[in-house]
């Protein structure tokens, strides 16, 4: 399996004097450093939430399926908001188009179901809480500010585990995934 982000919204989720605000931050001294530590703290909590923010898109690359099979892929990194694009892949320059395929979910998760041809299927979606911040979870925002500022008072090392807060705020957008 390989999974490539193709292109996510440009909205900041959480704009640089909204942070700056949260930790009483004034002057522009640090301002490309605490832009880097935003953007950490966003990628951060995508892994940790197994999910999406903002809306990205994605190309979902599987290995070769048994031939004849129905295949059921569960994509990564929900919400679903819509599939673009779903192909069987020959080649890197021989694809088929499905277009006969069943979106299903469960559990919160969507699964791509179609029968395989024996090669592997390319997915391309698009996934994620919406195109603006205000589509995210308030305390989902909160969560990236309250780490972007202790990774800022801590950048010595000093401290090298994640606030305690961070769990509580991010627990009940957590997919976990049972294998």
């Amino acid at each position: 399996m390989q999974l490539k982000r193709l292109l996510v919204t440009s909205d900041e989720l959480v704009p640089l004097e909204e942070l700056k605000e949260h930790m009483r931050i004034e002057h522009e001294d640090e301002d490309s450093l605490l832009k880097s530590l935003l953007r950490s703290a966003y990628d951060w909590v995508e892994q940790f939430t197994n999910r999406s923010l903002l809306t990205t898109q994605w190309c979902f690359k599987s290995l070769p399926l048994k031939k004849g099979s129905e295949i059921n892929i569960c994509l990564p990194f929900p919400d679903l908001i819509r599939i673009e694009s779903v192909h069987h892949v020959f080649t890197p320059d021989h694809k088929e188009l499905l277009r006969r395929f069943v979106i299903e979910e469960k559990n919160g998760l969507s699964y791509v179901c179609l029968l395989s041809k024996g090669v592997p299927i390319e997915i391309i979606y698009k996934s994620g809480f919406g195109e603006s911040f205000d589509k995210v979870p308030e305390a989902i925002r909160q969560a990236i500010k309250v780490l972007a500022a202790s990774w800022h008072e801590n950048r010595e090392g000093s401290f090298c585990g994640i606030p305690d807060t961070l769990r509580t705020f991010l627990h009940p957008y957590q997919v976990r995934r049972l294998v």
